[in-house]
């Protein structure tokens, strides 16, 4: 019956949405498991980098405590010689000591002293003197510090810039980590609901086939019965045409039976005209 048709038919599409649930459960676990591998790998990848950044900065305060500590001993060496120069007269920057000049009566004036010794070589202060050795070592020193720390800061801001943005990396993967774990469980539930909806549908085609079950025997009287039922219709309809030819005046010509039915070949003997009668 179309009731039939129409629980079977309801049937079939639910087993056809549970069918692409079921797809769709196993796509979000699949992809779940690729974020959560995301996951874990930037997580990695953090902790290398904060060891290398912990491992950097531990390098740079022990060669900045070196630096300083060589620092403020070459600036103590200098003090301690600066001051024993002067406490006894001595000037690093005079090589040789001019005698003064004494004049004697009658005799010619010595040549002028020379400005300086040898050939001139530019400016060569600098290499002159412990002191100003002593004063470039320690200047350097200070310089190799500065550029450490320019070199630290700059460390450091990648590493926080880097820090930032995998943390923000994890913190969106485990947003959409969650939010496809809700459409998992959204989809399992719909699989859950087709599958009772299925079974309610198939006791409901069950009592309908019951149904149709029961009344088989009557419909299957009638189908056997047809023929005889065709057959006993026509001897009526033979009937009831030889009870009007015998009406309106008709005769048969000697039947061996009275009561048979009117077959091809028979010969009316003669009709009269008279009134037709009416059924």
């Amino acid at each position: 019956t179309r009731e039939a048709i129409l629980l079977s038919r309801a049937m079939d599409e639910h087993s056809e949405d549970i069918t692409k649930l079921k797809a769709k459960i196993e796509d979000l676990i699949g992809e779940i498991a690729d974020k959560n591998k995301l996951v874990e790998e930037l997580g990695v990848e953090l902790k290398e980098a904060t060891e290398n950044r912990a491992k950097e900065n531990a390098e740079y305060v022990g060669a900045k405590a070196e630096d300083v500590a060589a620092a403020k001993l070459v600036l103590d060496a200098q003090t301690v010689l600066t001051s024993f120069y002067e406490e006894n007269g001595l000037n690093l920057a005079q090589t040789n000591r001019q005698q003064p000049f004494a004049s004697q009566a009658g005799a010619a004036p010595p040549p002028p002293p020379p400005t300086w010794d040898g050939a001139y070589g530019g400016k060569q202060d600098e290499n002159k003197g412990i002191v100003s050795i002593l004063a470039m070592i320690h200047s350097d020193i200070l310089k190799d510090v500065a550029k450490a720390d320019a070199e630290e800061q700059s460390s450091l801001d990648l590493f926080q810039k880097t820090e930032t943005d995998i943390k923000d990396s994890i913190t969106n993967l485990n947003s959409e980590i969650t939010e496809l774990s809700g459409t998992q469980a959204d989809a399992e539930s719909d699989v859950e609901t087709n599958v009772q909806d299925r079974q309610g549908k198939n006791g409901e085609l069950k009592v309908v086939m019951s149904r149709i079950s029961d009344t088989a025997p009557h419909c299957a009287y009638f189908q056997v019965n047809y023929p005889l039922r065709v057959s006993n219709r026509q001897t009526e309809v033979d009937g009831l045409k030889k009870a009007q030819i015998i009406l309106s005046g008709g005769k048969f010509a000697a039947p061996e039976d009275v009561g048979r039915d009117i077959k091809p070949g028979d010969a009316l003997l003669s009709i009269r005209r008279i009134r037709p009668v009416q059924f």
